[in-house]
């Protein structure tokens, strides 16, 4: 009896970490977005169902902000997706809130690029991530090869000196490849921390040099994309990811539908 009851307890065991692991590869499903860089259907509406028949989760990195924001943010409500974030820069003067104040209260993003660093910008960075806090906005670091932060320990160092909660980093794989090396991707991953707020990926093929190489559809290139999900996984990532667009060729459906279906391989790999 009591042997069988030891059989019993080992077997229930097993199953308990079989089904924690299931769980564990369940459980990571990030929130996906295509950039609106590939993304062209005429009207907010037409992109968004659009979006919406592809699977996506919505859209990110618009350029639009004031009136035009608000009207993108509409048409994505009634279709159920969202509109992730907007794309800006800041040098020495701070982002207004009128450009921005469509996606208070929506768990959205400013991804914030800056150009060219004056006495100026750690005070204009930090106003900007002042008021998107009191419009419940995060604001992103975005590393962009050629600019002055074009590098995640850049953006690091920057996020420091400002010194605010508010202010987090977006890993974006063309740039890191560009400006990085490939090795390091896991470090920079982890020297992030909690400050990483979102990620963006395309296909890329390591060691490429012009974005034409550094920017495909996700099922192209020979970058292993599970290396990079393999890691953020790992590490208990659970913000979005958005697919970077910029420049790829061919009909825009055709590559979001074939990108959209290599994410979800790549997701059930892991």
């Amino acid at each position: 009896m009591l042997r069988y009851a030891i059989q019993l307890s080992c077997l229930f065991f097993a199953a308990s970490f079989v089904f924690a692991e299931t769980d564990e590869s369940e459980s990571f499903q990030p929130s996906f977005y295509a950039f609106e860089n590939g993304v062209k259907f005429g009207s907010y509406q037409s992109e968004a169902e659009t979006l919406k028949q592809l699977g996506y989760d919505g859209i990110s990195q618009v350029h639009s902000g004031g009136i035009q924001l608000a009207g993108r943010i509409a048409a994505y409500d009634k279709v159920g997706l969202r509109v992730l974030s907007i794309y800006l820069n800041v040098n020495d003067t701070p982002i207004a809130a009128e450009v921005v104040k469509p996606l208070a209260n929506r768990e959205a993003l400013i991804e914030l690029t800056v150009q060219k660093m004056t006495s100026k910008t750690v005070q204009a960075v930090r106003r900007t991530v002042e008021m998107a806090a009191d419009l419940n906005i995060r604001v992103a670091l975005y590393p962009h090869h050629g600019f002055a932060i074009a590098k995640m320990p850049q953006a690091m160092e920057l996020i420091k000196r400002v010194n605010h909660p508010n202010l987090g980093v977006m890993f974006n794989l063309c740039h890191f490849l560009k400006g990085e090396e490939a090795e390091d991707l896991e470090t920079v991953l982890e020297n992030a921390g909690s400050r990483l707020f979102a990620i963006s990926t395309s296909g890329a093929n390591l060691g490429g040099q012009d974005w034409g190489e550094l920017i495909q559809r996700l099922d192209q290139g020979d970058f292993p994309q599970g290396r990079l999900f393999r890691h953020l996984k790992k590490l208990g990532y659970e913000g979005p990811v958005a697919l970077q667009c910029f420049g790829i060729h061919g009909d825009k459906r055709t590559n979001l539908e074939r990108s959209v279906a290599a994410w979800r391989r790549i997701i059930a790999a892991l």
